[in-house]
Formats: C-alpha cells, structure tokens, sequence
C-alpha cells in the first residue's frame, strides 16, 4: 500500500487509503476474534486421546509377546517338525491309553468269563447231584428190595427169619399171618408133565 502512496497525493487519496487500512485492520480484528472463538468452541479431546494412547501401549504389549513367542522366531520348516513332534508325543499318549484301556477290558472280560464258568459249573454241579440223588435212591429201593431176602434165605431155618418178615410185611403176628398167607394160598394146577 505504501507503495501506491505518493508524498504529493491529493488529501482525499490518503482519506481513502486510511478508510482501506481500517477496514482491513477491522477485517483483521474479527479473523483473529472468530479465531479465538472458534478455539473455545473446540471440545476437550484429551481424555480420548488418553484412552487411545492406553489401548495403543496395551496393543504394542501383546504384539511385543507375540514376537517373543518361540513360534514366530521358528521358520516354517521348524515349525512344521514342531508340530510334526508333538502330534506324535500326543498320538504316543493316546496308544498309552488306549492299550491300559484294553488292557482294563481284556481283565473284566476275563472276570466276567471266570464267573460265568463257576455258575455254569454249579449249574452242572447241581444237576449231577440231581442224578446222583436218584440213582442212589434207585439203587438203595432196588437194594433193599433184594438185600433183605437173600440174607433171610441164609439164614438158619430155626430163625424163622422169614416168617417174621411176612408177618411184618402183612402187619399181623405170626400165627395170624401164617393163617392168612395159607388161605390165600392157591396150589398150582398140576400140570401133565408130572
């Protein structure tokens, strides 16, 4: 502006050129005012940016333990015999268990077996002493029925063994029974050869 200015201009010339000035000095002026309120109308973002700055250190932590894990310093190779390793430590621990598993199994089986065994050998055990019982049930009945007779047959006649075995048989005394033995006797016809 001073550059316009001429020591020999008119004095309506430097009205005007004061006139400019104040209006830029008062354009200035409300730059500087709408500025100022502009800064005071900003909101406080500080607690935010705390926060934000918070969650980066938390962030920079994990990533920093990431990158001190053992994985992520192993190639991909190592890595893969790593994870080649342990599938094998666990399938080894899985065949561990597996085998005291049937191990457990194949003994439970076998007390199971054993104790059908003994029940199936009561069960035989019961039925020959069925058997047993009656066969000698028979053969005491069939004893008896013989025994009694051949030793009273050899026994001497003056016993009169058979006579009182008769007369125990039929329930009576002897001379009673004796009595009833012969009325019921019928002699045999005689026969043709005689």
């Amino acid at each position: 502006m001073t550059e316009n200015l001429n020591p020999t201009a008119p004095a309506e010339d430097i009205d005007q050129a004061f006139e400019a000035l104040r209006g830029e000095i008062s354009l200035t002026r409300r730059a500087v005012e709408g500025l100022t309120a502009a800064r005071e109308r900003i909101p406080d973002y500080s607690a935010t940016l705390g926060q934000m700055a918070e969650t980066l250190k938390r962030s920079a932590e994990s990533i920093d333990r990431v990158e001190q894990s053992p994985a992520v310093r192993l190639t991909p190779a190592a890595l893969t015999d790593e994870i080649v390793k342990a599938s094998a430590d666990a399938r080894a621990e899985d065949r561990a268990l597996l085998r005291e598993t049937r191990d457990a199994l194949t003994r439970s089986i076998g007390r199971i077996d054993g104790i059908v065994e003994r029940g199936q050998a009561a069960d035989v055990q019961i039925r020959w002493l069925i058997w047993t019982g009656a066969g000698g049930a028979l053969g005491g009945m069939l004893l008896m029925a013989i025994l009694p007779g051949a030793v009273a047959r050899s026994l001497p006649a003056s016993w009169h063994v058979p006579e009182w075995m008769a007369a125990r048989t039929i329930g009576l005394d002897q001379r009673a029974a004796g009595e009833r033995m012969i009325a019921t006797y019928a002699p045999k016809p005689p026969s043709d050869a005689e």
